[in-house]
């Protein structure tokens, strides 16, 4: 998928999710509103979120179909953190590397 297909998925939905890695390898899942800018997608991000990406910069974000014939909007990226505050909240910009839309399996 090209990056300006891509910035036009991401403009047609709502709330998506981010997805890090915690350093137990366990994933940490976020419900946010993801706002692009060029090629760069950014978010906000509690303390959690802060501390998975910088032990881990490695991402998924994925935006689940929104009817039964829609696709699963699924992006994997390297993001980075940046206005982090004193109590540990900022944004996450995330570039992304690969992105697909895949359908859900059959039941």
């Amino acid at each position: 998928m090209s990056l300006a297909e891509l910035a036009d998925h991401v403009h047609e939905r709502d709330a998506g999710y981010l997805v890090t890695t915690g350093p137990d390898g366990r994933p940490h899942t976020t419900q946010v509103i993801f706002e692009l800018d060029g090629e760069t997608l950014r978010a906000p991000a509690g303390r959690k979120t802060v501390r998975n990406i910088e032990g881990q910069a490695l991402v998924a974000l994925l935006w689940p179909p929104r009817s039964a014939d829609d696709y699963n909007l699924i992006i994997d990226g390297t993001a980075q953190v940046v206005d982090v505050n004193d109590e540990g909240l900022g944004y996450a910009l995330i570039q992304a590397t690969h992105a697909i839309l895949h359908r859900n399996a059959d039941a």
